[in-house]
């Protein structure tokens, strides 16, 4: 009988094939017992082989992928488990358990991890999140070599789905390298690193899928629908014709769908707007650049720092900030401060726990409590900016005397740098992120501040609405489409337009396909996305009308319901699909390979 269930596709594609089953990968039982004097010695010998073995696996693994760009966020996923191994708060803290408390490895480096999650505290953003669960795993594989009880699944087929409660990306990069076609677990998100490095690995995966590990047998004949997060077991034959074109179909579209880069985007009047790249680390510009994206619309600042063991001194931060520059030029880049909380930054900073960091001291309120470490950004940024074309964001904006106090200590770096003879650009662009309703309500004021503005959807939804899409039991209330939003979105271009003030859109809203008629239509003049979704937005953008577009947003903010602006834009924009479709890469060759 065929059963189907719902998930999170992280990674596009479908797959068809046999269940492999993965089982618990937690031992049954974390032995705990005191040692005598002259095991010590011993039981730190064990230790230190345990995690060198560890490393070894990482080192080997992270050596046997390709070196693409495609890959280069699994290396780095690796790289980050390797500096782990090698943490004093893990490394030598379990050691001086070990020689201090007379207990065994197993026990001491469980103790080490209840530390380092009391450090890291009530993490809220999903990405910082991660970090906690990365050292979750690396501690997971030093106790299997220390106390070898994980199981395995036992058996594999030429073409298997992987299935499992949850995977780490290094058990995800072994398995694709044998007989993995896709991936399905119950734990996960769309920021987890499994769906980094299925992305990567261009394979199927959901995500999420609640308890599907009780309702599978292995060698059962599974779809995976990585588009709509789908898990179809044992399906019926017309499911399975009806999926075995869609796989076929998606081939040929990833065979073409790169010629889509360099093309501009413009709609089929020749309305433009800028597709721009979300980026968090330097090694993605080749990418950015491969893409054909129009610049940088948001670098993530916080990345780099969350890379370095302390905090980065000016010097550093001005190095990194003009490769950045000079390898993007001559296209902008956008550098946001710093959008997360002090206790990521270092453990030398001194912060009380917080019960709710999302609405603690973060981002623009964390960056004007500590100066110090602002001024320093902002120092390295403005001297970075002698090098191409930049402009500062500030995240979190929810207050006129933000944006005013921040501006202010940005003019007061800019009469040092001037006193001191250091170059940099006079005239650098000055927005912020409106993530916070408070922003949308006082947009008319905070306008007259800056000279562009980005909407940070992410965030904005989530506020507005007042849910935590990490939360599985609200998630579903997570609705791009709602009526509060696009009315916002509305809002904030009609004030900016006015003011004749550029709008950029920077949240997943602006890399997924389906919503680009809406914020063509809204009026938005930039998008910002990962980079690897920009030809396929641009084959989106160049097959529909503005006119139409424009016509279908005045239409949606006239609904109070979501389930009117749903059932309007779906069927209204199902019109179009066949448009896109009728798009060719035939336009594409026109181009003799050069970006118009």
């Amino acid at each position: 009988m065929e059963k189907r269930f719902k998930g999170i596709g992280v990674s596009p594609g479908v797959a068809i094939g046999q269940a492999l089953i993965l089982e618990s990968k937690k031992p049954c039982f974390i032995y705990q017992f005191l040692l005598n004097t002259s095991e010590v010695k011993k039981e730190i010998e064990h230790f230190k082989k345990a995690v060198e073995s560890v490393k070894r696996e990482f080192k080997q693994l992270a050596k046997s992928l390709k070196k693409e760009t495609t890959f280069k966020e699994a290396r780095q996923i690796l790289e980050i488990y390797i500096s782990i191994l090698s943490d004093p708060m893990l490394y030598k803290a379990t050691i001086k358990r070990i020689k201090e408390e007379k207990i065994n490895a197993e026990w001491a480096l469980l103790k080490s991890l209840e530390e380092i999650e009391n450090v890291f505290g009530m993490i809220k953003e999903d990405y910082l999140k991660q970090r906690i669960q990365d050292v979750h795993y690396v501690v997971n594989r030093i106790l299997a070599i220390l106390q070898p009880r994980f199981p395995s699944a036992k058996q594999s087929f030429p073409e298997s789905v992987i299935i499992g409660h949850d995977l780490s990306p290094v058990e995800a990069i072994k398995l694709s390298s044998k007989t993995a076609i896709a991936f399905v677990t119950e734990t996960g998100s769309l920021t987890s690193h499994i769906a980094i490095v299925t992305q990567a690995l261009k394979l199927p995966a959901v995500v999420g899928v609640k308890e599907i590990t009780n309702f599978i047998k292995p060698a059962e004949m599974v779809i995976v629908d990585g588009f709509q997060g789908e898990v179809i077991i044992n399906p019926l034959a017309e499911t399975l014709q009806y999926y075995q074109e869609r796989r076929k179909e998606y081939k040929q579209y990833c065979d073409k769908i790169e010629h889509y880069a360099l093309l501009p985007a413009r709609t089929l009047e020749g309305h433009t707007l800028k597709v721009m790249a979300n980026v968090e680390l330097f090694e993605e510009i080749p990418s950015v650049l491969k893409m054909g994206a129009d610049g940088i619309g948001l670098f993530r600042t916080e990345f780099f720092y969350l890379q370095q063991k302390r905090l980065p001194e000016e010097e550093l931060l001005y190095e990194y900030f003009s490769k950045v520059v000079k390898a993007i030029k001559p296209y902008p880049v956008t550098f946001r401060t710093l959008d997360m909380g002090g206790d990521k930054l270092s453990s030398a900073l001194k912060f009380e726990k917080e019960l709710n960091p999302a609405l603690g001291l973060r981002a623009i309120r964390f960056c004007l409590k500590q100066k110090n470490i602002f001024r320093t950004q902002l120092r390295a940024i403005l001297r970075a900016s002698a090098h191409g074309d930049i402009r500062i964001l500030f995240p979190l904006i929810s207050s006129l005397e933000e944006i005013k106090e921040a501006k202010e200590l940005l003019e007061q770096v800019k009469a040092e740098l001037e006193e001191e003879r250091v170059p940099y650009k006079t005239s650098i662009p000055v927005g912020i992120m409106v993530e916070v309703p408070s922003a949308v309500t006082l947009i008319n004021f905070l306008i007259r501040e800056i000279d562009f503005l980005s909407i940070g959807t992410n965030d904005l939804i989530q506020y507005t609405l007042a849910i935590d899409r990490s939360n599985e039991q609200v998630a579903y209330l997570y609705e791009p489409l709602h009526p509060a939003v696009l009315k916002m979105i509305k809002e904030i271009v009609d004030v900016a337009h006015q003011a004749k003030v550029p709008v950029n859109v920077c949240g997943e809203m602006a890399g997924n396909p389906i919503y680009i008629p809406v914020l063509v239509g809204l009026g938005v003049d930039e998008i910002s996305l990962n980079a690897q979704n920009i030809p396929l937005i641009k084959k989106v953008l160049c097959s529909i009308s503005f006119k139409e577009a424009q016509n279908l947003a005045k239409k949606l903010v006239t609904f109070g319901s979501i389930s009117e602006v749903r059932e309007c834009y779906f069927n209204t924009i199902g019109k179009w699909i066949e448009r896109i479709e009728e798009f060719t890469t035939e336009k594409a060759s026109l181009t003799n390979g050069t970006r118009l």
